[in-house]
């Protein structure tokens, strides 16, 4: 099958509440598009050392092919694409078949992704800040970019994603 494009979206705020509060607010207006199932975001928050929690995420999979069995979508399988080495929070990573779900999801995501375009929204996402990782269909990007009014940096990358091959590993990771 042939790659479906996406764009990763990164906006980065001052701080968890003020990331939150627009999270919440952007995902209230995308709900009154009719879209809702198609919302994938996460609030990602760095601390000093670098290590990266999420406190909030709208996971899209049904949206974005189903990842059969793993409640969570294209946004946070990028969080963990972009930072492989750090722990994060527990109901992300649970272990089992979520967690090779989820590795599943972030190993396709770099392997279909430039170096570089990567390296791009991890440094939008730098340590001491928080913000939102958003995975947006090309028609949806424009819109939900407008919407991230008061972050301090924002950064948009394509995704190259094989949604069908992507479900065949995550289906794999979790036998």
């Amino acid at each position: 099958m042939a790659d479906q494009t996406y764009v990763a979206i990164a906006a980065q705020y001052a701080s968890e509440d003020d990331a939150v509060a627009e999270f919440d607010r952007v995902r209230e207006q995308y709900k009154g598009t009719g879209k809702h199932e198609g919302f994938d975001a996460a609030v990602v928050v760095r601390d000093q050392e670098g290590k990266v929690s999420i406190p909030e995420r709208a996971d899209g999979a049904k949206h974005h092919g189903g990842r059969k069995g793993v409640a969570i979508g294209l946004a946070g399988g990028l969080v963990v694409a972009l930072f492989p080495a750090v722990a994060i929070g527990g109901a992300l990573l649970a272990g089992g078949a979520a967690g090779g779900g989820i590795g599943a999801i972030a190993g396709h995501l770099r392997n279909k992704s430039s170096a570089e375009d990567l390296k791009k929204i991890a440094e939008t996402l730098s340590a001491g800040s928080a913000g939102i990782v958003i995975v947006a269909t090309p028609a949806d990007a424009d819109e939900v970019e407008k919407q991230l009014t008061n972050a301090s940096s924002v950064t948009r990358k394509d995704l190259a994603v094989d949604d069908e091959t992507l479900d065949k590993e995550v289906e794999d990771a979790a036998k």
